[in-house]
């Protein structure tokens, strides 16, 4: 037998064809689901967040969850109280028929975060089971504060924190004052060095300027006597009569007196330069000992600057601490310790105006959809049976 295979025209013969088998299985499942979804009785769900409340911890101060959350919602899936619920709520159900309608799940990526989901067909059932749910939680919470928690240690505790607080911010301000001393005071010595210096430096600039001034005062009658006996000396050496011996004995005198006021000339040269080097190293080392001093002094305002800014970064963290810690101790005098840091709802569960199933309109263009497929098939089926035989 040869397969036949159907073209488009073809298929939409089929279809016209068998039109009216395919518009009654595409009925049937629309009237189908309708009815179906109208006879369901309507699903209502109400939703509550928990947040668990916490107990401070005396010896850090530190909040920590009253229980964990994987704890809590056990406590809200547990026998003891859906029995109970059933009991106090005269609910027709049986334990395992209510735990099917009621989860609790910790909220992801939170530690003290609980969500409960409540599926019923009575709006106010479901509200009313919400409301015992998270009362009940409520209450076992503030027994556990109970048992852990006792106001007048917490308030003792509080006193001894404050108080020592109050003692660390003593200590820094006297450390504060002490520190602002004992630099001014090393400031001062180093002024007061600083001062000697200069002082040490004018006496030296005086000292051998004087010194300076008085050979370079010497130095030019000297050079002018050089000069005078050379130019005498020469005038006798030009004559062209011999030189008498009185006049050899004055030409010996002269050279003698030129040799000794030229070695009296660089004598005095020679300690016109020593002066001047001496000046400039005495003062290049009085300027070495001034910016070693100056750097002591700029060392010593920075680190004064940096403990100072140390003392007042940790005496306002101690005062913010210190604040913190009479904020609490206040609330704690106001209110009992079992209300402070309270398991509450943070997200109260509503009753809930419309049911989340049966969702009419999606069952019906589901119901729709399928019946289209079916009918569509089953034509399909049928005209292929048909050819093959």
């Amino acid at each position: 037998m040869e397969e036949q295979q159907l073209s488009l025209k073809d298929c939409i013969g089929v279809v016209k064809k068998r039109k009216k088998m395919i518009l009654l299985v595409f009925f049937i499942a629309v009237v189908g689901s309708a009815v179906l979804s109208f006879v369901l009785p309507p699903v209502y769900e109400v939703k509550s967040t928990i947040k668990i409340g916490q107990i401070v911890d005396l010896s850090t101060f530190e909040k920590i969850p009253i229980e964990s959350a994987v704890a809590g919602a056990q406590f809200l899936e547990g026998s003891a109280i859906l029995t109970q619920a059933i009991q106090d709520l005269k609910l027709p159900f049986t334990l395992k028929k209510l735990r099917k309608r009621i989860s609790a799940e910790p909220v992801r990526q939170e530690e003290d975060l609980v969500e409960i989901t409540i599926e019923m067909t009575n709006p106010r059932q479901a509200l009313n089971i919400a409301n015992y749910l998270v009362d009940r939680l409520r209450e076992r919470h503030q027994e556990i504060k109970q048992l852990h928690e006792d106001k007048s240690q917490i308030l003792a505790r509080y006193d001894e924190h404050i108080a020592s607080i109050a003692k660390q911010l003593s200590e820094i301000e006297q450390s504060e004052s002490a520190i602002l001393t004992a630099y001014d005071e090393q400031v001062k010595g180093i002024n007061r060095e600083l001062s000697t210096i200069e002082a040490n430096r004018k006496e030296i600039i005086a000292e051998y300027n004087e010194t300076i001034k008085g050979i370079n005062q010497q130095v030019p009658g000297i050079k002018s006597d050089i000069a005078k006996a050379k130019e005498e000396m020469k005038e006798m050496m030009e004559e062209s009569q011999p030189l008498s011996e009185a006049e050899s004995r004055l030409l010996v005198g002269y050279m003698q007196d030129i040799k000794g006021k030229q070695e009296r000339y660089d004598i005095l040269l020679k300690q016109a330069r020593e002066a001047q080097t001496k000046k400039t190293e005495l003062l290049a080392s009085n300027q070495v000992q001034h910016n070693t001093l100056m750097e002591a002094l700029r060392q010593t305002q920075t680190k004064k600057t940096e403990l100072l800014r140390n003392e007042k970064q940790q005496y306002d963290t101690l005062m913010k601490e210190k604040r913190e810690a009479e904020v609490e101790k206040t609330k704690l005098q106001r209110l009992e310790s079992t209300k402070m840091y309270t398991t509450e709802a943070i997200a109260p569960p509503k009753e809930p105006e419309e049911p989340i199933r049966p969702n009419k309109l999606l069952n019906i263009v589901v119901a729709a959809v399928i019946g289209l497929v079916v009918g569509l098939g089953l034509v399909f089926s049928l005209e292929s049976l048909e050819r093959a035989k």
